[in-house]
């Protein structure tokens, strides 16, 4: 599942910087903008509203609004809709910002989002939309694995104790 985050995120970025009246995209930002739509076109349905089974990839969270910072689990993850877990409600219409983290690679995204919808049911279930410009930030450098001693090879005396 981060995977799939990892590549929307760049896709939310694209959209919505090209959606403002900011500064246009770039020749190669439009290509890539036009190509990740053609990726994703498939995946532009919201979910209907109602539980979503939790999948042995959920990602842990926080969703942070309204001086609230609630702990979620990212059960699914479109182009149209982040759908997370939690243990209280909030309004549809909301808006919040979704924060996950990938210890592995050391990736931590940001993602202001909308409420779609919330599914009152244990545990809650709610629909989030994008509604921005995600932001992915590495937080630490990943180290290649490295061998600090060479092992030793060879014939060892067996010790009897």
């Amino acid at each position: 599942m981060i995977d799939k985050l990892d590549f929307l995120v760049r896709f939310w970025e694209l959209k919505a910087r090209n959606a403002s009246l900011g500064e246009p995209l770039a020749p190669r930002e439009q290509i890539e903008l036009l190509s990740l739509m053609q990726l994703v076109t498939g995946d532009l349905d919201v979910p209907a509203v109602g539980p979503v089974d939790r999948p042995r990839s959920a990602l842990p969270a926080q969703m942070i609004g309204d001086g609230t910072i609630l702990p979620v689990e990212v059960r699914s993850v479109s182009a149209a809709a982040v759908v997370v877990s939690c243990a209280s409600v909030v309004p549809a219409g909301a808006q919040v910002i979704l924060r996950t983290a990938d210890a592995i690679t050391g990736v931590e995204y940001a993602l202001p989002c909308k409420v779609l919808w919330v599914y009152k049911g244990s545990p809650t279930i709610v629909a989030l939309s994008v509604d921005g410009i995600p932001t992915r930030a590495v937080f630490a450098e990943v180290p290649e694995p490295r061998m600090s001693m060479p092992l030793a090879l060879g014939k060892h005396e067996r010790m009897i104790g």
